[in-house]
């Protein structure tokens, strides 16, 4: 039923973006010009003019007197203005409409606005019209708008082509996620991250605050966490320690910085595998406790939290009641990934948890505890985010699952709609950002490398009929943090990847293309070298035709 009823959403949106393609031209004293545009993701639906709106010091952004949620956004473009051109413009408040300017407006709903992410952008020679019926659709029509601004200092004047843009998501997640579990990253560079994914409309930031090698977030309930758990004596036998860890003041103000820009963080606690770190703080939590230390190698332990310890649950219940508040999206991710059966199977505990729950199975076995962690997340307004393993039986019904082992994407889109599963799409293949982006670029032996042209193929849909993907409901590409030692890096291995992938998510396949894409690409580079944030230049398009004639 719930598949069903986001067929037909779905179905609601795309009728809307084709009532936006054929609606009248509401700029009848403009000419139409086929205009190069360098906007990325693509909009899904855009019309240009032989005209252009000229921007100068005189120039005013207006916004509705007396919002200031909308001044707050007028604020954004006077900053984006100034930062591409270095024209300094006036802000001010309006009761009707004026006919000139740049001009931010909420509108009521209606079908140019089928989600609280669409947004109609209008430039004429006379004015900018911003509209939305939301202010997160505000802010991404602004993210736009910055990509048609020339960036040129020390002109006086600034041309801006005009053109109707009316556009809306094709899926409702775009997300990114960060290892700090591995190599931590301080907060102020979390908040350097959330700025960046901002300008390209991801609204998900996607934290693995907990592995092998480092649990990362402080828990006033068990202070032998930040004790013990959070620093590993070396990397990779450098010989040289690594630690660190959020507090929970630290949490929330990153969560509401986030939250400024319409981007959601979903914190991830690994279960019940990669959870050596916390192990080491209470070893009795597994099933055969030892002295164990914080990994110091990448790899897969088979110390799993005992399913068939009372404790466990008790222990995770006691964790939510402290981050329920601090992370403000109902979503929350338990791991839930590469998890050897083997000790399970030796475990007394575990033994009898399956014969008395008459479970079939370890595999079973892990259905309960999933089914259990997932109780434990509801009494605290919680809904479980899991790495989906197809030879689990089955996930609590409220999961999202993520696709991300490489090859097997397909069985998993098949599986998770017969089960009733909201599906994200994170395939290794063409998600996995800690791979390297091209050959003989520094790599490991279980990594294959990831080129920006593999990212953009990806189809979240995988070219199914409309109600066989249905229940995919977006995409995210993941930062492993194995080998990705600081924001540099991570920024390095994030962009160009992200704009193409972020691209899956936004834009429909129809309004797509390669080529198309990779002339958009070079001034979207220099706005990330404007702003100071490192990316890998992408080499194999140094004699691309397309890529030159941006």
């Amino acid at each position: 039923m719930n598949t069903l009823k986001r067929f037909f959403k779905r179905s609601i949106l795309l009728i809307a973006v084709c009532v936006l393609f054929a609606c009248k031209d509401k700029q009848p004293n403009l000419t139409s010009a086929e205009v190069k545009l360098n906007l990325i993701p693509q909009p899904n639906f855009v019309k240009t003019y032989i005209e252009k709106f000229v921007i100068n010091e005189n120039t005013v952004v207006y916004y509705p007197e007396s919002n200031q949620e909308l001044k707050k956004q007028a604020d954004i473009v006077k900053e984006i203005v100034f930062e591409h051109t270095g024209l300094k413009l006036s802000l001010e408040g309006y009761f009707k409409i004026p006919e000139g300017g740049i001009i931010l407006t909420k509108s009521k709903g209606n079908e140019s606005f089928p989600t609280d992410e669409s947004y109609q952008l209008e430039i004429t020679s006379q004015n900018v019209l911003l509209s939305a019926t939301t202010i997160k659709g505000l802010f991404y029509g602004i993210q736009t708008f910055r990509q048609l601004l020339p960036l040129e200092n020390n002109n006086k004047t600034v041309e801006v082509t005009c053109l109707d843009i009316k556009d809306t998501p094709r899926l409702p997640y775009r997300g990114m996620m960060l290892d700090p579990a591995r190599h931590f990253l301080p907060a102020q560079d979390i908040k350097k991250y959330i700025d960046a994914i901002a300008m390209y409309k991801f609204n998900t930031l996607h934290l693995h605050l907990s592995d092998d090698q480092g649990w990362r977030i402080e828990i006033k309930k068990y202070p032998k966490l930040m004790e013990l758990a959070t620093v590993r004596k070396e990397t990779d036998a450098d010989g040289i320690p690594h630690g660190g860890y959020y507090t929970q003041e630290e949490l929330k103000d990153i969560v509401a910085y986030a939250k400024e820009r319409f981007i959601e963080v979903i914190p991830e606690l690994d279960v019940p595998g990669h959870s050596q770190a916390m192990l080491v703080a209470y070893p009795e939590l597994t099933c055969f406790p030892d002295d164990f230390e914080v990994r110091t190698t990448p790899g897969v332990s088979k110390n799993l939290l005992c399913a068939g310890n009372e404790k466990v649950f008790e222990f995770y219940g006691n964790v939510y009641k402290e981050l329920a508040p601090i992370f403000t999206a109902e979503k929350f991710h338990i791991g839930g990934d590469e998890a050897p059966l083997d000790h399970w199977k030796e475990c007394p505990k575990c033994q009898k948890r399956i014969k008395d729950n008459n479970l079939e199975s370890p595999q079973h076995l892990m259905s309960y505890f999933f089914e259990r962690i997932s109780d434990t997340l509801a009494k605290h307004g919680k809904t479980p985010q899991i790495w989906y393993e197809l030879d689990v039986p089955f996930y609590p019904e409220t999961s999202t699952m993520y696709t991300w082992r490489g090859g097997l994407t397909p069985k998993t889109i098949e599986k998770s709609r017969e089960m009733g599963y909201k599906l994200i799409c994170s395939p290794g293949e063409h998600a996995y950002f800690d791979y390297p982006q091209a050959k003989g670029e520094e790599t490991c032996d279980w990594m294959a490398y990831l080129p920006l042209e593999q990212v953009y193929k990806l189809d979240p849909g995988y070219g199914l009929p409309e109600d066989q993907q249905a229940h995919i409901i977006g995409v995210e590409a993941t930062i492993w943090g194995e080998y990705v030692k600081d924001i540099d890096r991570a920024f390095y291995m994030t962009f160009p990847r992200a704009m193409a992938l972020v691209e899956a998510g936004w834009t429909q396949m129809d309004n797509r293309g390669w080529d198309d894409f990779k002339s958009r690409l070079k001034n979207n580079l220099q706005i990330l070298e404007r702003k100071g944030i490192n990316y890998r230049e992408p080499k194999e398009l140094a004699n691309d035709e397309f890529y030159l004639n941006n």
